[in-house]
This record gives C-alpha cells, structure tokens and sequence, in this order.
C-alpha cells in the first residue's frame, strides 16, 4: 500500500480547484515527480480505465487504450514527466472528449507543518517542520519516511527503481561531486547522453532537484547504503580529477580519511587538502598532511602548531635538516615557552628575511644587541626576494630602531609594519605578529590609543583564531588596564585558559593588576601565587618587563617584594646591556617606582626617578612619567604644587593613563593642606575616574557608604578623633568602622590599611 494512501493530500488552492473539474471531465491525466501522490489520487476518480506510471507504456500499450476510450472508455492517467515518452504523447492527444492535465507539485512549508502534526499526533514546531521540508523538498512520500521509525530504510525503495548509472550519479552528487556533465561523465566513465538521462530520471524521481542538488534525504540513503569499498572508489577519482584540475579536494580527502583510505597516489590530494583548511582547521590539516606523508613535515609542523598541538609541532621538525618554515615553528615554541633567545639563535641559521627578522627580535629581546646588529646587518646584505622577506628586513630595522634610534621614529615604524601580512595571517606560524610587536611598542611609548586601535582591529580579524590571537586580545587587556577599565582588561584576558608560558605571564599579571586595583588585599593574595609561579618558568625578555614590573607592583603591596628582586635585576641588567633605551624602561621603571614606593625603600626609588629623568627628553611619555613621579614623591612629602600636580595628571591622561592620573590627583589631594587646592584635585580625580569605562578599579564596592567616609578621612591622616568630629560620631565609632574595613579589605595592621586605601577610588566620599 502507498504510504499515503490512508492519509489525505494536502493541496494548495489552484491544484484543489483543477481536480475539481478534473473530476467531471471525460478524462484526467496527473502529472508530477516521485512521491507527489499520483497514485493516491488516481484512485479517486470513477473513470473506467485507470493507469499508473504511464510514462513507461509501450506502443502496443497504446494502442490497447486509444481503441478502448473510442469504443467509450473514459481514462484517468497517471505518469512522470520523464523519460519523454512519445507513445505516452501520441495517447494524450488523441484523447476524445475533454481532458483536464492536473500538475502535482510538493508541498509548501505550510502543509508539511500541517501533514506532521497530523502523522505525530501531536503539535511539532515550525523549526522542524521547516528542517522536515528542506530535507524533504515537500514530496509528501519523503515526508511521510522521513516521520516513520526507520526513516532511512523505509526511503531506500525510492531508489530501487533506479539504473546503474543513474544510482552512480547520485552518489557522486551525495559526496559532493560538482554539477558539471564532463566530470560526472569522465569519473563515472560513461557518455554524456547516459549521464543526461540519468539526471534526467533522478530529477523525475524527486532526487535531484532542479539546481542538479541532491535531496538531502536522498543523499543521506544513498551514502549509507552504498558499499564502503564504492564509495572509497569513487572518492578517490572525484580526489584525483579535482587535483589536476586545481579545484578544491578538502571534501573528497576528510571522507577518505574517515574510511581509512591513506595511500601514497593520494598524497598531492592531501597535501592540497590540507592547505584549503588550515586557516579554518589546522588539526583536520594536521590529520591531512599526516596522511600525505613524507615530504610534508614543515607543513605537519605548521598545522599542528596552529592547533595548539606544540609538542607535536616540534617532535616532526628535524632541526638538522630544517628549511626556513620548519625553523620557524620550532623557534615560535621556543619564544611562546619564555626562551626567546633561543627561538632568536634558531632563526639565524635560516636564508629566509622573515626568518632573519624575527632572529633579530629574538636575540634582542634577550638583550643581545651587538648579535642583533650582525644578523641585521647578514640579512639587509641580501636582496628581499619576497614580500615576506622585505617584511622580515623592515621587523629587524624597527625592532632595532626602538633601541638604538629615536623613539618616536621607531613607534611610526612599528605601527606602519603592523598588518602587512595580516590577510591570512591566522595560518602563519611565527613568534609574534607584527600587529603584536607594534602594539606593544605602543604600550611602551605611551600611545596607548594607537594600541588599541591596532589590537582591536587584530582582534576583530583573528575571530578566536590563530597562533597569536590570544595574545593580541591579551595586549588588549593590558591596554584597558592601564588606561584603567579594568572591567574590559577582566573581559578580555580569560584567566582559565589554559597558556604557554609566555601569554600564561601576561594573563596571571593582568589578573593582579585588575585584582589589586580593586582594593581587594584578600583576592589579591589569592591571585599571587599563579602570578609567581608564571613569573618562575619563564626567563626575563624585553618583551615581558610590563607583567613583570605590574607583578613587582602587586608583590611589595603584600610583602613578596622579595620574591621578585632577582627577576627585577635581571630585568635592568637586561636594559643595560641595550644601552637602557628609553621606550622600553619608562614604563617598567614607573612600575618600579611605585613598588619601592609602597615598600618605603626611598634610595630605590630616586634611582627609578632618575632614570626616568635621564629619558624625558628623548621621549614625551617618559617626560610626562618623570614629571608625575616627581610630583607623587613631593606630595609624599607634603610638598603640593596643586598646577603642577593638574598638569602632569594632564599629561597623564594625554597618553591615555586615565586611571593613573586620577590617582596622581587622588594622592596630591590626601597631602595638601591647601583646601581650595584639595577640593580642585579631587575634581580632577573625578573627572578622571568619570572617563573610565568601568567601575572595576574603585575597589570601593565592598565598603559601605559611611566606611567609604571614614576611610578616605583616615586615609587624609585624620585623627579618629578629628574623623568624628568630621562625621558627628564618636571617635569610639571611628575606630570599629576601621576595624570593618581593615577585615574587608584584607589588612593585617595600620600599615597595610593605608597601602590598600592609596589604591582606592574614594574621591565621592570626599
């Protein structure tokens, strides 16, 4: 029995109203595809001569039926619009009496809703009844299969009718074999007319819709019934064809692969293969040109390094007999796991300009200069062959101009160096990018907008992939960190991945700094030892002084200073061996300062803000630095210069340290007796603070509105007493107020309690 033969046909308007004059004409003839319910219909006329699949009649046949409607017969015919069946068109036409031609079509999405609901019983949703019609086309036999029990056996019968060649065809197109007649036919070795037919008759069947696709319920039948050993066959000539042709193979190659098929005739489909996917899915191209076998080890390295997969990246790099590409992935897992040095001395053996460049990065990250200038110097001796290699000629000229030459000349180059290879850069396998590099020349020149507009654009690009996208997010972090939404810093630097060592450092110093300027001493003890143990695997470099120094910060505030004095000096012997260039120290030394600072230690701290006086003049971001070092130190000391304290908090701002400045404000403020001039500070840490994007650095939210009183009052140098007398409570009062927040806050004594209170946004209280 038809599977619809008890269930009524759902038909649109026009279709309804032409069966209904069908049924008082003398004759009726149905047309339509596989499945559209034909023979349904068909047995609802009263015609006396009733005929089914009347596209496969014969001449003898017709002959039999004309005689028998002239001798008064009335006929109800129903058939396929193909194969073009003359005898079938000679019976029509010579039809006496009136005819009605009813053409059957699937059903809209409507109707398969409709015809669901009514199989199941039960309401279904219009989102699977939209994905019940796509798979479908609307037949209503494919409908009806697809809501049985089985659906893939009860739809097999559709294509048991089916030739060889026919049967072939859709299989092919099921695996995705292109739509084109020559292939189809050279693959499936027949002639163009066979193949013509055969689509020709799969269209008939409702198989192949008319664009030449697959029914997706028809090619997942013919996938699953077909013989694994077919379709590994056909595979294989679909793979080999579309590679001498140069057309995509990636399809062909993951479908072999998951049959098991790997054999050295495959290996330019693999190999080729692996290439289309590695910038979406490097460990499928990984998996690929692992099948493909040997002569593919740097793009092996390659694949599995931008999956993450680094110990497999470099377990297939022999460093003997390493090209240029090879060298590179091995010296990016020396870098990214904190030996850049290392990574710098690899690269230098290579006759490639990327190559060479980043060996000059990494022998100066590693304070090597003089071996810097040299590999410069080799690599600038030959012609730029590429565009790749005048890209690695141009990162060794900027990297080394930030050291040797004029800063803010270097900041301009970086920034113009930046993003040229960013078109496909997330399938590049190289220690850092030059968007990165440039960022944090950025970050180091006090250009903090610039960096994040580079970082941003990167981060936009990247879309969570590749080699360095989370470091670029990462950068982007430390960039709203010290511009001082440390709520974007937390968004952005997802402290529960897991990381290599040298973006785990970056992360574990983000999360202290976001930590610390929240006031929370409790948390931040917390999140120190991860930062030490970061800190401990990965040697000091050039390019890490900014988490390290932010680190130092966190450490003296609760008393593990001397856990990172060996890394500190280690940091400025660093410096000094490159001559102490001024982009690179200011901020690390500002950093510096202000631990030493919070440790008391005042000789440690005039040698970071001479230090920071000997590069003011080469570079802005230093003199604005030195000059809010200068005035911190004075106010320290009760000596306010209220203009000088707003024009360096300006100065501040100007380059981008919003949060920096409002703190400079913030603590001129606690130490002038001047109250006009306090009043005017506080404003400006205000406004500031106004600027900031987020509520993260406060650290105020854990004390209440009358702690947050008390606590900017002591944090002035008031008296209990005076801090009463202030308030109107008892100095009694005061002193369990105190006591609250110095359990809030984490701290163990007076001491720590002004240290946590110095980093507090307490200037509404005021």
């Amino acid at each position: 029995m038809s599977p619809t033969a008890d269930t009524p046909l759902l038909l649109d308007g026009e279709t309804t109203r032409t069966l209904e004059r069908a049924r008082g004409a003398d004759h009726v003839v149905l047309t339509g595809p596989a499945g559209c319910g034909k023979t349904t219909l068909l047995r609802t006329f009263e015609q006396s001569i009733v005929v089914d699949d009347g596209h496969v009649l014969g001449d003898e046949e017709v002959d039999r039926l004309i005689e028998a409607v002239r001798a008064g017969g009335r006929l109800a015919l129903a058939h396929r619009l193909w194969p073009d069946n003359r005898a079938l068109g000679r019976l029509i036409s010579e039809l006496p009496g009136s005819v009605v031609r009813v053409h059957l079509r699937p059903l809209s999405r409507g109707h398969v809703h409709s015809l669901a609901t009514l199989v199941r019983n039960a309401p279904v949703s219009e989102e699977f009844a939209g994905r019940l019609h796509e798979r479908t086309g609307g037949t209503p036999e494919f409908v009806l299969d697809e809501l049985s029990p089985e659906p893939r056996i009860a739809f097999a019968r559709h294509l048991d009718g089916l030739s060889v060649a026919a049967s072939d065809l859709l299989l092919a197109r099921a695996l995705g074999a292109p739509f084109d007649v020559g292939l189809l036919a050279t693959v499936l070795a027949l002639d163009l007319r066979t193949v013509s037919h055969a689509i020709e008759a799969l269209r008939s069947a409702g198989l192949l819709q008319f664009d030449g696709a697959p029914l997706p319920v028809a090619a997942d039948a013919i996938e699953a019934l077909a013989p694994a050993e077919q379709r590994a066959d056909l595979l294989r000539k679909l793979a080999l064809t579309q590679t001498e042709r140069a057309q995509p193979v990636c399809r062909y190659a993951r479908l072999l692969l998951e049959l098991g098929v790997v054999d050295p005739g495959l290996a330019d489909v693999f190999t080729a293969a692996g290439h289309e996917v590695i910038d979406d899915d490097p460990a499928l191209a990984a998996r690929l040109f692992t099948a493909a076998g040997t002569g593919s080890s740097a793009l092996l390295a390659r694949a599995r390094a931008l999956s993450g997969d680094l110990d497999g990246a470099v377990g297939v790099v022999d460093l003997e007999h390493a090209n240029a590409e090879a060298l590179l992935v091995a010296a990016t897992v020396l870098t990214l796991r904190g030996q850049v040095g290392r990574g710098g001395e690899l690269l230098q053996r290579s006759d490639n300009g990327l190559a060479l460049g980043f060996a000059v990065t990494g022998l100066l990250g590693a304070g090597r200069l003089q071996e810097a200038r040299t590999v410069q110097l080799g690599a600038r001796s030959q012609p730029a062959r590429s565009l790749t290699d005048a890209l690695g000629h141009r990162l060794a000229d900027v990297v080394l101009e930030t050291v040797t030459g004029p800063p803010m000349a270097a900041v301009a180059a970086a920034v113009a160096t930046a993003g040229v290879n960013q078109a496909g850069s997330r399938a590049l396998v190289q220690p850092d990018s030059p968007t990165a590099l440039a960022a944090l020349i950025c970050v180091h020149a006090g250009e903090l907008t610039v960096a994040r507009s580079l970082l941003t654009k990167a981060v936009q690009g990247d879309d969570g992939r590749g080699l360095h996208a989370d470091r670029h997010q990462l950068l982007l972090a430390c960039v709203e960190l010290l511009g001082g939404d440390a709520e974007a810093a937390q968004r952005l630097s997802r402290p529960d991945l897991s990381r290599e060592p040298r973006e785990a450092l970056l992360a574990a110093a983000l999360e202290l700094g976001v930590t610390r300027r929240a006031g929370d001493l409790r948390a931040l003890r917390s999140a120190w030892e991860p930062a030490q143990q970061a800190l401990v695997v990965h040697p000091v470099d050039l390019y890490t002084l900014i988490p390290l120094t932010e680190i130092a910060v966190a450490a003296a505030r609760i008393g593990q200073f001397h856990r990172v004095e060996t890394h500190l000096n280690e940091a400025w012997t660093l410096l000094g061996n490159l001559d102490d260039p001024p982009l690179w120290s200011v901020l690390p030394r500002w950093n510096a300062f202000h631990a030493t600072l919070l440790l008391g230690d005042h000789p440690a701290a005039k040698e970071h803000l001479s230090a920071l006086d000997d590069a003011a003049d080469a570079l802005p971001f230093a003199r604005a630095l030195s000059t809010a070092a200068h005035c911190w130190s004075q106010a320290g000391l009760g000596d306010v210069d209220h203009t000088r304290v707003e024009s360096a908090a300006q100065e501040l701002h100007a380059h981008g340290m919003r949060a920096d400045a409002a703190r400079l404000a913030g603590h001129a403020a606690m130490h002038t007796t001047d109250r006009k001039a306090m009043t005017q500070l506080l404003d400006i840490a205000r406004q500031f603070h106004g600027t900031n994007g987020g509520k993260g650095n406060s650290g105020a939210e854990v004390l209440s509105e009358r702690e947050q009183e008390v606590a900017a009052l002591v944090r002035d140098g008031l008296t209990y007493r005076e801090v009463g007398d202030a308030l109107f409570i008892a100095a009694k009062t005061v002193e369990h107020h105190v006591t609250r927040i110095r359990n809030k806050l984490g701290a163990k004594n007076r001491r720590e309690l002004e240290r946590a209170l110095e980093d507090i946004d307490l200037t509404t209280a005021k």
